[in-house]
């Protein structure tokens, strides 16, 4: 495999001083992603609203009487486009143009009102790939039932009955991965993200050596991929009312395989031997899909309707180097809302495991805290060197034996303490297809107040009579994340001590002694959001490290 993208962009600025007070930066930027090809053309785009030119009729041997069947004919929309000379890739996003302003004005000699707006837009999602199409590789699946349990098929002595059958290489053409599930990672109507920021702060010199920055910053993005990594790249999902109709028992239940004459018989046009199109019965559900030829998922690119909104006040504070005393810092209060907080990067903290997207049919309902909301964090760092030694205000008069043991140290610590991220719940096993089933939420969620109490085993973080199981194929009404129920906080002391021997001029020695999580304070891990898991609302893990550290010896010349 070989693939190739290309990202580019062209940025203009100009800086205009109006007065001996006002400056004012103007810039715009145009940028443009081209999405990935591969060498051989071993790609899929597809594409959801073209005729397959296929009509599949009532499935053989049904009686008149539809009921027994669920089907009574129907034109097969949706195709696999095979990249070609004419047509190797998605379309590309020309619309990227970002504005940007900002202005400085001193208000005297010690107090400056900055601020500024402009337009970014995110990475296109479609310049980094590393799978050829589905056509070209193959998902050995093996089925160990075809009817629930009830009949056994494949065994541990035999795990594939037909034979271990490879990928057909595109010769079906716009009708490959018929029988299959096809989710692939290439469709048309790829947008960048649209990012628009501003900000405004006043930044003021006060006694001491001392500078104080208070800004509000605030960001609105939209067209965001919409649970990137699985969420809306599966447009093969069944109807709300098709779910609620016939359950999981119905949607579960066989009938007659109106495919069939496609992959068995003198008129087949497949030879897959290992796709269960081949059977006389399918599941219902599959047959209810608006992509019923495919068993499983229909996709490529995510959706790009998610949004997110994140305001804050940032407070930055510094004490210039004076008396062997230096440090900075920062404060941070904010609010971060999306649709989403998945994206491409799943692994991410505690994303996955709580994050997925519960029905399809009604992404309004997604709209909550973000994931990665964080509302408050200070963090601040502190350099000192010790008044012990020659010339300093203990030991002034040391002698240089003694000074060489005393003198010349320095002490850095770095500090941050941090709110926890939010928590989501969803059901250990769900009865929601195409999603991941969120409980009910009556009352107040939260049980114990204090970590440590879960920890020791004392109360359980979930107050459980709060969660209810909303039923076979109905959403619950719990929200994504809970902004009430947070994981526990960072609360972290990082603290070094160092001396430094002058050899000659330029030439120096210096001894390093680090410690990490200095003060031993434990972080522990999120508890399990599995409602209806006999572990719901426990907690085993801890995020963080043990206080550990390390000496070291640094030569400069």
């Amino acid at each position: 495999m070989a693939d190739k993208s290309g990202d580019a962009g062209f940025y203009i600025q100009d800086d205009w001083k109006v007065t001996q007070r006002l400056t004012i930066n103007m810039g715009l930027r145009y940028e443009w992603s081209s999405p990935f090809t591969e060498r051989f053309n071993r790609l899929v785009v597809v594409d959801y609203a073209a005729d397959s030119g296929v009509y599949v009729p009532r499935a053989p041997g049904c009686a008149p009487d539809p009921a027994p069947c669920d089907w009574t004919g129907k034109e097969i929309m949706g195709i696999s486009r095979l990249a070609g000379p004419g047509h190797r890739t998605a379309n590309v996003d020309k619309n990227n143009f970002g504005p940007r302003l900002g202005f400085a004005y001193r208000l005297g000699d010690k107090t400056v009102i900055r601020g500024g707006a402009g337009v970014y837009y995110g990475f296109n999602v479609a310049t980094n790939f590393q799978y050829v199409g589905t056509p070209w590789y193959k998902n050995v699946q093996i089925y160990m039932s075809k009817d629930g349990g009830i009949t056994p098929y494949a065994s541990l002595s035999n795990p594939f009955p037909v034979g271990f059958v490879g990928p057909p290489n595109g010769i079906y053409g716009t009708l490959s991965q018929w029988g299959f599930d096809n989710g692939y990672n290439l469709n048309d109507g790829l947008r960048n993200a649209e990012i628009y920021q501003w900000n405004i702060g006043l930044e003021r010199e006060l006694p001491g050596n001392m500078l104080v920055e208070v800004n509000f910053v605030a960001n609105r993005s939209t067209h965001l991929p919409f649970n990137g990594y699985d969420g809306t790249r599966n447009r093969n999902f069944l109807s709300r009312q098709d779910r609620e109709t016939w359950g999981s028992d119905g949607l579960a239940e066989l009938v007659p395989n109106p495919f069939l004459p496609f992959f068995q018989g003198p008129d087949a046009i497949f030879n897959e031997p290992d796709s269960i199109y081949n059977d006389d019965m399918v599941p219902r559900g599959n047959l209810l899909r608006p992509y019923p030829q495919f068993d499983g998922s229909f996709g490529g690119y995510p959706e790009f309707v998610a949004n997110s909104r994140y305001n804050s006040l940032q407070v930055r504070f510094e004490k210039r180097y004076s008396s062997g005393l230096n440090f900075t810092g920062n404060y941070t209060f904010s609010k971060l809302t999306d649709d989403n907080s998945l994206e491409f990067n799943p692994w991410v903290g505690n994303l996955q495991a709580s994050g997925e997207l519960q029905d399809r049919t009604d992404l309004k309902a997604e709209r909550s805290i973000s994931g990665v909301d964080t509302p408050q964090r200070l963090a601040f760092a502190v350099s000192y060197e010790l008044p012990f030694g020659r010339g300093k205000l203990l030991g002034k008069q040391a002698r240089r034996a003694l000074d060489a043991v005393i003198g010349g140290w320095k002490v850095n610590a770095f500090v941050s303490f941090q709110s926890g991220n939010p928590i989501g719940v969803h059901l250990v096993d769900g009865r929601l297809a195409d999603g991941a089933q969120r409980p009910n939420i009556t009352g107040n969620p939260r049980g114990a107040s204090n970590v440590k109490d879960v920890v020791n085993g004392s109360f359980n973080f979930f107050n459980v009579d709060a969660f209810s199981d909303p039923g076979d194929q109905v959403p619950g009404n719990a929200p994504r994340y809970f902004s009430s129920l947070r994981s526990d906080g960072i609360n972290n002391l990082d603290f070094s001590i160092f001396k430094s021997f002058e050899i000659k001029e330029g030439m120096l020695l210096q001894l390093r002694a680090e410690f990490f999580n200095f003060t031993n304070t434990a972080r522990f891990g999120f508890p399990d959001e599995s409602y209806g898991s006999t572990d719901f609302g426990n907690i085993y893990s801890q995020s963080n490290s043990s206080r550990h550290g390390q000496l070291g010896i640094r030569f400069v010349f």
